[in-house]
């Protein structure tokens, strides 16, 4: 009858449904870290000498792609997750990719990158030290100083009337005042030794404050199957 067999049909097509929702979503995923983590063991297997250099966590992804297109010919530079490096790279004396490298694995933290690269350590090292900069600073950055904007008329030539909206999504309170922008109560931009929060950091690039410096370090280097500072 009708009714019987529409009874099978229902479930069975959800079931499916089901089914291929959870292949499409964990899949990629899966490949993904795979793909990582064999494109970090190729780039390990065939340098020379492998470097773990801190990466500031508040740096932007601008400053980490500019250093790497500097680095010499054959070198890489990778972030990730530290747990996928450190599979990588081989933590123990059976998983190490090379004789003694287990010893800088257990060096990476988060906010490492991995270089590897069969340049000399100088070259590296001035690569790295040409990429030392000041920037725009992002949410969560702890301030060096206390940044405090004065009741009064905002410079015309950096917060035009246009801007109005934009400040006030950014609690700014300002009003406009003969055709310029006036900041009714202080407002601080900073707090020294606080995590600024995204209006502050937003406020501060307006600005032109760059109170967060990409400096990027070699915390461990493997080289010659040893391992040193």
């Amino acid at each position: 009858s009708p009714r019987g067999a529409a009874l099978p049909k229902m479930p069975s097509s959800k079931r499916a449904k089901k089914v291929s929702l959870t292949k499409t979503k964990k899949k990629p995923a899966a490949e993904a870290r795979s793909s990582y983590v064999d494109a970090l063991r190729s780039s390990v297997e065939g340098a020379d000498a492998v470097y773990v250099v801190g990466i500031d966590a508040h740096a932007r992804p601008t400053k980490f792609k500019a250093l790497r297109a500097s680095l010499p010919g054959g070198s890489s530079l990778t972030l990730g997750k530290k747990t996928l490096m450190r599979l990588a790279l081989g933590d123990s004396e059976e998983t190490e990719l090379k004789p003694g490298l287990r010893t800088l694995t257990e060096a990476i933290e988060g906010g490492h990158a991995i270089l590897a690269t069969s340049a000399p350590r100088s070259d590296v090292e001035a690569c790295l030290a040409a990429a030392v900069a000041p920037e725009f600073a992002t949410a969560g950055f702890v301030a060096p100083a206390t940044v405090r904007l004065e009741r009064g008329p905002l410079d015309a030539a950096k917060f035009p009337v246009s801007m109005h909206a934009a400040l006030k999504k950014l609690d700014l309170p300002v009003e406009v005042s003969d055709s310029k922008l006036d900041l009714v109560d202080d407002w601080r931009c900073a707090t020294a030794g606080r995590p600024l929060t995204p209006a502050q950091a937003k406020m501060l690039e307006h600005l032109d404050m760059r109170v967060h410096e990409f400096k990027p370090v070699i915390v461990k280097a493997y080289v010659g199957g040893a391992v040193t500072a």
